[in-house]
């Protein structure tokens, strides 16, 4: 879900808004509908009703949205977020800037509703201009009548015109967005005596009591899912596919066709040594990182071996594994670094690039130009595709015939033979795992939960490209997995628990003589790097409060004991380190855009407030809401 914050991490812009997650609805097409006299009455905004059918429009619409950006989402992660209420809450909230819009006299031209329609892509032809007939088309697909269509869009343009009203005044000072980025993209360093939590592991005992004090409370923890193992026929075009013969030379007339799909983009497999470098390193680190990476390209090209020499200098994550990063196409490292691989010899050895990630020197070991496989190569995918695609027009013939053959009292066995089907089994499921497993949605394999083993279930089960017919072979019901098979991991919990108490405990003990500044015969200090608000510190660990207390430290004085994964911690400012005004400089625009951004989504977020707080606002159906 996050690639894009992923792949920007580095960016101002991300630290400034990441902590900014909002829920953005477009209620595109769901205006006012006119639903029939008894059609359940959800709310009322003023004088305003929302009905039934408005609100479920928006509520599919909304669901259709989540889904498509995010996949992998499942109904527990639905219900978490409570949709059915932010629906309605954005569905009153239109309500209340119609309204506005109708205090204010505000309206929409004809002239102005033409323009805007006239510029939406989806009504556009191949070149780029209003088509009348794509528009009818569009629509039609959707089930709406132009007039429909326009008069809710109408109101589309009109809230826009209230929210735009209430947001005209907000502005971004030059200094508010230097301050605002200066915090973001700080960076400090801190000295730190860590009492290690390993060093009390000893001192750390753990009773059998306890540990079935930490079961018995931690129960849940433990719980294992009802699960089933099902024999089962898949009637989808893949389940399909033996079945059918496919034609050689349709196969060859396939690839004709089309040759360009089967492409194969440049690919090159390399190696590279890293030597960590941040991006706004000063001069002296720059150079002292130079200097090593120059050593150890010296000795790559006087002939050393790569691998080696990675294990043993590399800064990087694929040290272990001796440099290799494996075959990768362009897009997929990197500019700079892709640029230096894709320009490269096979077993040429690069002079140092830097990234974002440091210096590094690459070994190309081989290159694969683009080209498109000959018909040999990928006959059997496309005989595979078409098989299926013809399969596909198959499923609900032979699913009429093998249910009917199911209600007769024949057996999966006896069916499978007769349709020349693969009767499989399953492995052992839950029903979160159900459409992995088989194939089915989780919706669909309730089914399979809700009989006992040995029986058939006299329904098919909805899959993703057709349907699963099965049988229940063994079924497990919910339990706990039992004290014994989880003792050994709640003794490990207690005891590293118990020894963070005790490093506390002793770190603590000697407070008095470190906050003073008295440091002798304490553990070693040492100096972490430069690390973000939010960052990770290595040797530490997350301890949000340790990095609170070094970004508000305008000292070098001894602070705490903390606690923290590790053990417990003393720590003291070590170094500031503040974007350059060449950095500030780059960023300014986009610092400003996104901070004005969020003023007005604020701005417009108390505006809609306001009007809340002076309308009559019924929630009439809360049970249904709450389900949702």
């Amino acid at each position: 879900m996050l690639d894009s914050i992923r792949q920007n991490s580095q960016s101002w812009g991300v630290k400034l808004a990441f902590a900014l997650i909002v829920v953005v609805f477009v209620f595109w097409g769901v205006g006012s509908m006119n639903g029939p006299s008894n059609s359940a009455l959800i709310a009322t905004v003023n004088d305003t009703a929302i009905m039934m059918p408005e609100f479920k429009r928006a509520y599919e619409l909304q669901m259709n949205a989540i889904k498509a950006r995010f996949p992998g989402i499942d109904e527990s992660q639905f219900k978490q977020l409570k949709i059915g209420q932010q629906v309605l809450q954005g569905l009153i909230a239109r309500t209340l800037l119609l309204q506005e819009a109708e205090r204010l006299g505000m309206t929409v031209t004809p002239v102005e509703l033409k323009t805007e329609i006239a510029s939406i892509p989806l009504f556009q032809n191949a070149q780029g201009k209003f088509d009348p007939e794509v528009y009818k088309q569009m629509l039609a697909a959707q089930g709406m009548s132009a007039g429909s269509f326009e008069r809710q869009f109408k109101e589309d343009l009109l809230t826009k015109k209230v929210r735009e009203n209430a947001v005209i005044s907000a502005s971004v000072s030059d200094d508010e967005a230097h301050e605002a980025f200066v915090y973001a993209s700080e960076k400090r360093s801190m000295d730190y005596i860590l009492y290690s939590a390993v060093d009390f592991m000893k001192k750390a005992t753990v009773t059998d009591d306890e540990i079935k004090a930490f079961y018995d409370a931690k129960i849940g923890r433990y719980a294992v899912p009802a699960q089933v193992v099902i024999k089962y026929l898949a009637i989808t075009p893949e389940g399909l596919a033996s079945t059918v013969t496919v034609d050689e030379a349709a196969a060859e007339a396939y690839y004709a066709d089309n040759q360009s799909s089967f492409r194969k983009e440049e690919q090159a497999d390399a190696s590279h040594i890293l030597v960590a470098l941040d991006e706004n390193a000063s001069d002296k680190e720059v150079a002292a990182a130079t200097k090593k990476i120059e050593k150890v390209l010296k000795l790559a090209r006087s002939g050393k071996d790569f691998g080696k020499l990675a294990k043993k200098y590399s800064e990087g994550p694929s040290a272990a594994t001796g440099g290799a990063l494996g075959t990768f196409s362009r897009g997929q490292m990197v500019k700079p670094f892709e640029d230096a691989v894709f320009s490269m010899k096979e077993g040429e050895i690069s002079e140092p690039i830097r990234t974002r990630f440091g210096l590094h020197i690459i070994k190309l070991n081989k290159l694969e130009k683009a080209r498109i496989p000959a018909f040999e190569e990928v006959k059997g995918q496309i005989m595979t595709k078409l098989a299926k695609d013809q399969a596909a027009d198959k499923v609900t013939t032979t699913l009429d015939v093998v249910m009917e053959q199911m209600l007769s009292g024949k057996s999966l066995e006896d069916i499978a033979k007769e349709q020349k089907l693969t009767l499989m089994t399953s492995p052992e499921f839950s029903r979160e795992q159900a459409p992995v497993a088989v194939g089915v949605t989780k919706e669909a394999a309730e089914e399979l939960f809700s009989v006992p083993a040995g029986t058939a279930v006299d329904t098919p089960l909805e899959a993703n490209d057709g349907y699963v017919v099965a049988r229940v072979e063994k079924s497990k019901p919910e339990s706990s997995m039992p004290l014994e098979q989880v003792s050994a991991s709640i003794k490990e919990q207690l005891v590293a628990d118990k020894s963070v108490e005790l490093a506390f405990e002793a770190a603590k003990g000697a407070s008095t003589n470190v906050l003073a500044g008295n440091i002798d015969g304490q553990p070693k200090v040492q100096t972490s790097p430069l690390v973000e608000r939010k960052g990770f510190i290595p040797g530490v660990g997350s301890a949000e409060d340790v990095v609170k207390a070094v970004f508000d430290a305008d000292g070098n004085k001894w602070m705490g004991p903390y606690k923290t994964p590790s053990g417990a911690v003393f720590v003291r400012l070590n170094k500031v380190d503040q974007p350059s005004d060449e950095v500030w400089q780059a960023a300014k625009e986009e610092v400003h855009k996104t901070l004005l951004a969020r003023k007005k989504q604020q701005m417009e977020q108390s505006f809609i407030k306001s009007l809340a707080d002076k309308a009559e606002i019924v929630i009439k159906n809360n049970e249904l809401l709450d389900k949702l």
